[in-house]
């Protein structure tokens, strides 16, 4: 597949692309954060875009966000020849992406992500999508973008919370894939944050989502492997934005990681020491885990709207080993429970 690409040459990729795609019009869409730390830094001139603007945030991921985008395209005559170039994290290109893929039923996009989170998790691997009563991507469709342009440098706008909540998905992808990777990642420094070492991890990172992405675009079995950590991860986000506390993404996987490898421990006899690292891992980095356990059944409630759910169950990823991924594992409402007390009082 090969659709993403690591460069700090961002606009001469664009370049080329306009051209080999001959496209009409260019427009871009971009958030309250990225406009100004990022469109600043990108020549876009020559093509004379039009500029979209949404608000930054995770709340705003939503079907008015999108209706108000598809007006500036209808009003300022988009076709399936324009482009729309994608700038920002998650939000912008999952958002976009869902955009584009169904204006006109399909107008090209290209993604340029601009957070640690957003080239790991949202920008690559084909999905789009946008919230809905509460629920995490719940309307959205797959559709790979033209290219993902990915430029590490915009890293060094984002403070160290969101560097470290796209890094919790290096975590996880180095977890379901490859225990020489995972020593790698778990032995790189925040702290320091060396933008060339952290490109090379990147680069593996997104050749193992791909890999697995070839095989099973649509999420019909292996996919699921990527969904390690989610179901409980997107329980945690969704309650979180519920009771007004809003958690980063990559924090709830974090913690939605620990949780379900107590349950592969449980479930699957997964090494106690992997379990023991990743936990010391994120008692050092993510900070103490916030809910009690009168919240506990909201958290149930919320998983069983888990996407990848069947049969009125909730369908896990589990691990048995470090690059021996487990999918659609079923657990009883009480080992969750248990789960949630492993991380909440370790």
């Amino acid at each position: 597949m090969g659709n993403f690409v690591v460069t700090d040459r961002v606009e001469a990729e664009l370049a080329a692309m306009v051209k080999s795609l001959a496209v009409d019009k260019v427009f871009v869409l971009v958030d309250d954060n990225t406009v100004e730390l990022c469109l600043s830094k990108i020549d876009l001139s020559e093509y004379n875009p039009f500029v979209i603007r949404i608000k930054a945030g995770d709340e705003f991921k939503t079907i008015d966000s999108a209706i108000s985008v598809w007006n500036v395209l209808v009003d300022n005559g988009a076709t399936r020849s324009s482009l729309l170039i994608n700038l920002g994290g998650g939000v912008v290109t999952d958002l976009g992406g869902f955009v584009a893929t169904t204006f006109k039923r399909g107008m090209r996009f290209v993604n340029v992500p601009t957070t640690l989170l957003g080239v790991v998790d949202a920008a690559t691997g084909g999905k789009t999508g946008v919230n809905f009563k509460g629920l995490k991507n719940e309307i959205g469709a797959f559709a790979l973008p033209e290219k993902v342009l990915i430029n590490p440098l915009f890293f060094q706008t984002l403070d160290f919370k969101n560097r470290l909540s796209g890094y919790a998905e290096m975590v996880k992808h180095a977890l379901i894939a490859d225990s020489i990777l995972l020593e790698q990642t778990l032995m790189y420094d925040l702290d320091e944050f060396d933008v060339k070492r952290l490109s090379l991890l990147l680069k593996q990172n997104l050749n193992i989502k791909e890999t697995i992405v070839e095989l099973d675009p649509n999420e019909r079995g292996q996919r699921k492997a990527l969904n390690f950590g989610h179901t409980i991860g997107h329980a945690f986000e969704s309650l979180s934005y519920e009771v007004g506390s809003p958690m980063l993404h990559g924090f709830a996987v974090m913690w939605g990681m620990v949780a379900e490898l107590y349950l592969s421990f449980v479930k699957l006899k997964l090494d106690k020491s992997i379990l023991s690292q990743i936990l010391a891992f994120a008692k050092e980095y993510y900070g103490a885990f916030p809910y009690s356990c009168k919240q506990y059944d909201r958290l149930y409630e919320l998983m069983m709207h888990d996407k990848k759910n069947s049969g009125g169950q909730i369908n896990f990823t589990l691990l048995a080993g470090v690059g021996d991924v487990r999918i659609n594992q079923n657990v009883t409402k009480e080992e969750v429970f248990e789960a949630l007390d492993f991380i909440r009082e370790n």
